[in-house]
């Protein structure tokens, strides 16, 4: 008579065999009684087909401590490590154990930017890609306003004191003339999804 057999490790978190142990015969009975560990069982796993794992769980799917309670190995979805994306938000979403892309609505088709799930693809949100590309031009827009204004403020007193050079007087009109092409940039025809920068004057 066997004094140990093999039995197989299940995990307290997921109940996936982590392994094989030893259970010793009990030496309190006459039959052929293992003293099985918790977070073990007598049965070997099934093998896993693709995006499936075998996991030990009891009939309310719970993973209970020790086998003699109840459960039993079941092939569980396994979508771990797969790159999935909310249909609903466009965002990555992670899969649990037992998690199926249809339970988590979700699929592995990767979004575009201001992607819209339709059902069965993507498509491209183009009201909300138009806002957003609106938005960082009216930011560099702003940006390259700001750099102008803050050139033409000392040249501006120099002219209006009467203490500017012709050089700076050329640069004065330069930099004016730069800031009213900034203001048209939104009247181009490609805008806001192509824009034509204007060039900024060169420094003196």
């Amino acid at each position: 008579m066997n004094e140990q057999k093999i039995v197989y490790c299940y995990s307290a978190a997921t109940g996936e065999c982590t392994g094989q142990t030893t259970a010793q015969r009990s030496p309190l009975d006459v039959d052929e009684v293992y003293l099985i560990p918790a977070w073990a069982a007598e049965a070997a796993p099934p093998a896993g087909g693709p995006r499936h794992a075998a996991a030990w769980r009891a009939a309310d799917g719970s993973i209970p401590a020790h086998c003699i309670l109840g459960g039993g190995w079941q092939l569980l979805p396994d979508w771990r490590g797969v790159p999935l994306w909310d249909t609903a938000t466009a965002q990555p979403i992670v899969a649990q154990l037992g998690d199926t892309p249809e339970a988590l609505g979700a699929t592995e088709l990767p979004p575009p930017p201001f992607g819209v799930w339709d059902g069965m693809s993507w498509s491209v949100d183009q009201v909300a890609e138009l806002a957003a590309q609106r938005a960082a031009v009216e930011t560099e827009i702003a940006a390259r306003r700001g750099q102008a204004d803050a050139a033409i403020v000392p040249l501006h007193d120099a002219a209006d004191l009467g203490m500017a050079t012709p050089a700076e007087s050329v640069l004065l009109a330069a930099w004016r003339r730069y800031r009213v092409e900034l203001s048209r940039v939104p009247q181009q025809p490609g805008y806001p999804a192509a824009v034509n920068w204007p060039a900024p004057p060169a420094a003196l």
